[in-house]
């Protein structure tokens, strides 16, 4: 029998949270669990991670999300064994369509109760399948210096998979046999066990810088055209804006930025934008663009991949990323690699033009005609007014969330750019799935005011994180939309549909009848109510006058959106 030493799965804990610390782990979210004792004590024990306790994993794993769209640094999601580990799918899933940097390390029993039915015990390999960058199964602890060297390479290896060259979620898969509380060494063997570890070195991995040998195509594109537009997806905290901005002017292209983009809430100078260009694609376009760099994730607006449908004579380029962003195939290159880098060659490559004045005049008429429209469909006390109202009162430098389904789509429609915002999304799978969790994990993380304007149904979907929100000491709204449901089906083609239900009904907007101030006050959370865009406004600065979180609960009419909707339409044919 092979002798053991007493603390080795201290020794192995301390050594595995050593190596994911050293590879740049600085972050650790844990919710409670018997397995996982061992790697928490661990990382209780070290000065350079911070803790974040967190009851629920499916909350965890989204405040953790939180935290890495504002830090870009991975943080580490720690839980016990069994489903805990399952709870994390769906912000696993977000992480890697969104490609943001994150690591699992789920507690797992030991080797000799796999397959046993033993109480909490599942397999839990590859528990992510497709949507984890990397699987790494440590196996049993065990106390021979190459193991112990192989472990912490592994580790270190994980994180900087999950950094990149294609940043995204890794899971670590780390088996512990009782007992798991901390064992001191009292034998010789013990005391060289930790010594070792100790001693060992960190490891890095090396990071691929990817390279687009497409981009002479792109260039060759822009040089032989004077109407060129720049359209701007999602976007993250820090995307190369100055850059963008820069080569827009230099070209004389038109900046079509959506609101989750970095670039639509920013002092633009001279840029020309098209920031209506979701509602004036609807019609023909007098002059359309000859080329289109398309930067950031797929653009929210479906009116612009409809008019791309319509369009095959456009010469469209997707660039910069790490994924494959063309849903419609239709682009004519796709080049990954660092957006910055993409940016900064083309600018040194182009000359600078004037743009043809027949692109610019009608886009200039399609921006007015929009605009007048806009201005004469909202209503005070409409929705769209409402995230107008509380967009522009949120102060310089402020972290906006802006929430799926209708929120997102309002800042699109509604609000004209300029300011200075910094813009959080969760467009890698478009869920409305742990939002208030995840606002409260950038909100810690960034440390500046911030707000996060989300409906009622995704409020509801996530009530219980309202117990992170209490624990904010940075000023932080959570302006929740309460138009009865989802009322985003009304704008769907299901509600035209004479054979099918009645949109309206609970199968569709699922109202979720929750009374928010009481909500509010069960989580330790201040309270605000309103209606209209005024008393929105109102609320919202009052709220970040205070430290800590606030709930703005806003009540609009339920049918306001699509009323909206309809009277654009009508404007605008």
């Amino acid at each position: 029998m092979t002798h053991r030493p007493e603390n080795l799965l201290t020794v192995w804990a301390d050594a595995l949270l050593d190596a994911l610390a050293r590879a740049g782990v600085r972050d650790v979210v844990v919710s409670p669990g018997s397995r996982s004792t061992p790697f928490l004590l661990a990382a209780a024990r070290r000065d350079d991670l911070r803790l974040h306790p967190v009851l629920d994993e499916r909350a965890a794993s989204f405040f953790a999300l939180g935290l890495a769209r504002v830090t870009g640094r991975p943080p580490l999601l720690l839980c016990t064994s069994g489903t805990a580990p399952a709870h994390y799918y769906p912000a696993v899933i977000e992480a890697s369509e969104a490609s943001l940097p994150l690591v699992v390390l789920s507690a797992d029993r030991p080797t000799e109760l796999s397959g046993t039915g033993a109480p909490q015990t599942t397999d839990q390999r590859a528990l992510y399948g497709v949507h984890a960058r990397a699987f790494v199964d440590l196996g049993d602890a065990d106390p021979s210096p190459r193991a112990l060297r192989a472990m912490r390479s592994a580790a270190a290896r994980a994180v900087q998979t999950a950094l990149g060259p294609a940043p995204g979620p890794v899971q670590i898969n780390a088996r512990a046999r009782k007992p798991l509380e901390p064992c001191a060494a009292e034998s010789d063997e013990g005391h060289a066990l930790a010594a070792l570890a100790a001693s060992l070195p960190p490891v890095h991995a090396a990071r691929v810088t990817l390279e687009s040998p497409g981009l002479a195509h792109v260039i060759e594109a822009v040089e032989a055209s004077r109407r060129v537009a720049v359209v701007a997806g999602p976007l993250p905290l820090d995307a190369p804006c100055e850059a963008i901005l820069a080569l827009t002017r230099k070209l004389g292209a038109s900046l079509w930025a959506e609101a989750s983009s970095q670039l639509r809430f920013t002092e633009r100078g001279d840029v020309r934008a098209g920031d209506a260009f979701d509602l004036w694609l609807r019609q023909p376009l007098a002059c359309p663009p000859e080329v289109i760099l398309e930067l950031g994730a797929t653009p929210t607006s479906a009116a612009y991949a409809r008019w791309l449908d319509g369009a095959p004579a456009i010469r469209r380029f997707v660039l910069g990323g790490t994924r494959h962003r063309d849903p419609s195939g239709a682009a004519e290159a796709v080049l990954l690699g660092d957006l910055s880098a993409l940016v900064t060659k083309l600018d040194a490559a182009l000359m600078a033009r004037a743009p043809d004045p027949a692109f610019v005049a009608a886009q200039e008429r399609a921006e007015r005609r929009v605009w007048d429209a806009v201005e004469g469909a909202l209503t005070p006390e409409s929705e769209g007014a409402v995230v107008r109202a509380v967009v522009r009162a949120l102060p310089a430098g402020a972290l906006l969330g802006l929430g799926n389904s209708l929120p997102i789509r309002h800042a699109d429609r509604f609000v004209p750019g300029g300011g200075d915002l910094r813009v959080i999304t969760q467009r890698g799978v478009n869920g409305i799935d742990g939002w208030i969790a995840g606002l409260a994990g950038s909100a810690q993380a960034d440390g500046g005011p911030a707000a996060c304007i989300v409906g009622d149904v995704t409020a509801a979907h996530d009530l219980s994180s309202l117990a992170l929100l209490a624990r904010l000491r940075t000023p932080t709204a959570l302006v929740v939309i309460d138009n009865g449901g989802g009322r985003i089906f009304e704008q769907l083609p299901i509600a035209q549909d004479p054979s099918s239900y009645d949109p309206v009904s609970e199968l569709f907007t699922t109202p979720p009848a929750v009374r928010f101030e009481r909500a509010a006050e069960a989580y330790g959370v201040r309270y605000e109510a309103a209606e209209g865009a005024g008393a929105a406004r109102d609320a919202l600065l009052r709220a970040l006058e205070h430290g800590g979180a606030t709930l703005v609960h806003v009540r609009v009419p339920p049918h306001g959106a699509s009323e909206i909707e309809r009277a654009l339409r009508e404007a605008l044919r």
